[in-house]
């Protein structure tokens, strides 16, 4: 990666629609460049492209966080089980309080109840979960850039 591949991941992370065209100009290359360079970045899964929706704005009323604490040696088969599940948006592995940490949206509490007690908690491997349902989003993106100085070598 350069400070070329930074420029467009940066640009389509202000904005997923930026012309290619528009890009190709704020750095100073040909459109076909910044086209060969975005075709690479996908096919290094490096960047893919996706829409953000707001749950609430689409009738899904009680997102959710997950922590969930596994029998030692199970974590990867609990994983493997509850990222199948299409309520899951977000899983991840930590090295905290919680073996597994997942998002989920369903569209309202009673719901979310029969989620998490006839389809988490059921799972083989899994001791506990906490459940901390979303009342607002003040912030939901994806945006994240690396730091200044990995696009300048010299800092």
């Amino acid at each position: 990666m350069d400070e070329l591949d930074y420029l467009i991941l940066n640009a389509l992370q202000e904005d997923g629609r930026t012309p290619f065209t528009q890009i190709a100009k704020k750095a100073g290359v040909a459109e076909s460049t910044i086209r060969s360079r975005y075709a690479s970045l996908v096919e290094e899964g490096i960047v893919q492209t996706i829409a953000v929706i707001d749950p609430f704005a689409v009738g899904y009323n009680a997102p959710a966080l997950i922590g969930i604490n596994v029998e030692p040696g199970a974590v990867y088969t609990v994983a493997e089980a509850l990222e199948n599940l299409p309520e899951v948006s977000y899983l991840v592995l930590t090295l905290g309080g919680y073996d597994l940490v997942l998002e989920v949206f369903c569209r309202d509490r009673e719901n979310l109840t029969k989620f998490i007690t006839g389809t988490i908690q059921v799972i083989p491997g899994i001791l506990s979960t906490e459940t901390l349902v979303i009342g607002q989003i003040f912030k939901l993106s994806f945006f994240w850039h690396p730091e200044n100085h990995l696009l300048d070598p010299k800092s």
